[in-house]
C-alpha cells in the first residue's frame, strides 16, 4: 500500500521503513525511520523539490501530522530529523526521515460519531471501539435546557463541570486534548476529576447532573 505522510505519498516501491517502540520523555512512544530513493526526475532540481516536500511534509514542533503505514489508521508524529543526498551520475536522490509519535497507538482514520439524546440525569448510552486499546471521548453536550453540575462516567473515571450550562449553549469534555470547553472558552482548570475512555468490549457512559434541574441535552 502507498504510504503517506501528510499529503505526501512515498513510492512504494523505493520506500522502506522501520519502527520501534521507545520510552521517551518518561513514557512509551513509538519511533519511525523512513528511508527512500528518488529515481526519475530529469534534473538535480527537480529532486532536490522532491526532498524539500518530504522535508515540509511533517512539522517539527508537535504531533499534528497523520502518518498511515496501514490502510484504515494512522499515527500522528513529528519530525526529529532528516538526512537528504543529491547524486549527479547517476542522477538520483536519497532520504531518510526520523519520525516520533508521542502516542505510540493508531489511531482509525474515520472518526466513530455516535448521537445521544439525554433527557434525565443518570441517563445511560453504549459505546464501543474495534482497538485493542483504550479510546479517548469527546463529548459535546448542547443544552436543550438549563444544565448544572454536568457529569460524564464510563464506570470508573468521570470528569465534571461545577458549573451552570445555559440553553443552546455548549460544553465540550474532550477527552483526546485533555481539556474542557465551554463556548469554545477553555475552562479546563475547574473541571473536576479524570476523562472518561472507552475501554476494548466497550463501555456504558453515564450522564448525570442536578436532578431538580430536569435536564436535557444531545
Amino acid at each position: 500500500m502507498t504510504i503517506l505522510l501528510g499529503d505526501h505519498a512515498f513510492d512504494a516501491a523505493r520506500t522502506a521503513v522501520s519502527e520501534k517502540h521507545a520510552e521517551i520523555g518518561g513514557r512509551d512512544a513509538r519511533v519511525i525511520q523512513i528511508k527512500g530513493v528518488i529515481e526519475g526526475p530529469s534534473t538535480p532540481e527537480a529532486v532536490e523539490a522532491i526532498l524539500d516536500a518530504i522535508l515540509a511534509a511533517a512539522s517539527d514542533r508537535a504531533d499534528e501530522t497523520p502518518l498511515v503505514l496501514r490502510p484504515g489508521r494512522c499515527l500522528f508524529v513529528r519530525r526529529t530529523g532528516f538526512v537528504r543526498d543529491v547524486r549527479r551520475d547517476p542522477l538520483s536522490g536519497a532520504f531518510t526521515i526520523h519520525l516520533e509519535a508521542r502516542n505510540p497507538y493508531e489511531v482509525a482514520l474515520d472518526e466513530t460519531e455516535l448521537a445521544w439524546e439525554i433527557s434525565a440525569s443518570g441517563a445511560t448510552t453504549q459505546v464501543q471501539t474495534a482497538g485493542n486499546a483504550e479510546a479517548p471521548l469527546i463529548v459535546a453536550l448542547n443544552a436543550l435546557t438549563p444544565l448544572e453540575n454536568p457529569a460524564i462516567s464510563d464506570g470508573r473515571r468521570s470528569i465534571a463541570y461545577p458549573g451552570y450550562i445555559a440553553v443552546g449553549e455548549t460544553l465540550v469534555f474532550d477527552g483526546a486534548a485533555a481539556r474542557v470547553f465551554w463556548e469554545d472558552m477553555d475552562v479546563t482548570p475547574y473541571a473536576e476529576g479524570l476523562f472518561p475512555c472507552v475501554a476494548p468490549g466497550g463501555a456504558t457512559l453515564t450522564w448525570t447532573g442536578l436532578a431538580e434541574a430536569s435536564p436535557c441535552a444531545t
